[in-house]
């Protein structure tokens, strides 16, 4: 295990090269080297999640060791998935999405890398855990996560070439969708993903504690993404009757998503370093 581990994060390492050198010289052979190299570790990362639900005899997604392998192969294939999209639906082959996947592989990689320094001991599921609802609950959040890292990444990518190129044509993706839109269609893709994960832990918390609802420190956390994600998405309606200028408006957006993910982020790996962690239903991976 610990073997195909340092396998699989330094195919990511590769990963984040090849789709550097993909944007630099954008040619159609460096796209479909970057594509095989993302879907070899992709590969590779699959394989790791089998051998654990394998000798774990559970759902790979209960504890930190096996949520950051699943976090780096639920990244990894949902931006494989946006690419062969552009490519075999929207038939676009020359789009500039390859920095956007280096961010991806970047994202993978350090999941991966988290999981080398984590116990990686099998441990005996608790109860909660013993649920048919781990698996629909865990791996919406999961894809939700996922669609919400894209838009992060496409953020960062955004703010850096409006710096630099002052929002001149260097900021197109494809066709007329801009490195801003393409993080708005990412968050359109993963908020209801976001919104099922909520819900299916409600449902999962009234049979686990009696409960749908307990002001649990996860619980809080969850719906502050829900609510700043949802705020994001009405923003695009709201922000033309206010005083802010046309051309501040996605950058203002692109200023959200780089402070919403980090707190996806906190809620998904930080949260036991609040002083409520202790008396969290949650922190069982901690």
């Amino acid at each position: 295990m610990d073997f195909m581990l340092n396998i699989t994060f330094y195919a990511f390492i590769l990963g984040i090269v090849a789709y550097i050198v993909r944007e630099v010289w954008r040619t159609g052979t460096m796209r479909i080297i970057a594509l095989g190299v993302l879907s070899g570790a992709l590969l590779l990362n699959t394989i790791l999640v089998l051998m654990r639900w394998f000798e774990a005899n559970h759902a790979p997604m209960s504890d930190k060791f096996e949520s950051f392998v699943f976090f780096a192969w639920s990244i990894a294939l949902v931006y494989l998935i946006m690419e062969l999209v552009t490519i075999f639906i929207i038939k676009v082959h020359g789009s500039r999405l390859g920095i956007v996947g280096a961010f991806q592989c970047v994202l993978s990689a350090c999941f991966l890398y988290c999981a080398i320094g984590t116990d990686s001991t099998i441990k005996e599921l608790p109860p909660a855990l013993q649920s048919n609802w781990l698996v629909i609950h865990v791996i919406n959040y999961f894809i939700s996560y996922s669609a919400l890292s894209i838009s992060f990444s496409a953020a960062i990518v955004y703010l850096i070439y409006r710096a630099i190129y002052h929002g001149k044509a260097q900021e197109i993706v494809m066709k007329d969708i801009t490195f801003d839109k393409l993080a708005y269609i990412s968050v359109t893709i993963g908020f209801p993903f976001l919104t099922v994960g909520l819900i299916t832990g409600s449902i999962w918390a009234k049979g686990a504690w009696g409960t749908y609802w307990g002001w649990d420190p996860k619980e809080i956390w969850s719906l502050i993404n829900w609510l700043i994600y949802l705020a994001y998405l009405h923003l695009p309606l709201i922000l033309p009757k206010t005083k802010i200028s046309k051309s501040f408006r996605p950058i203002l957006l692109s200023i959200i998503l780089l402070v919403a993910f980090p707190t996806v982020i906190f809620t998904f790996m930080g949260l036991h370093k609040l002083p409520t962690a202790g008396t969290s239903d949650h922190i069982y991976a901690e």
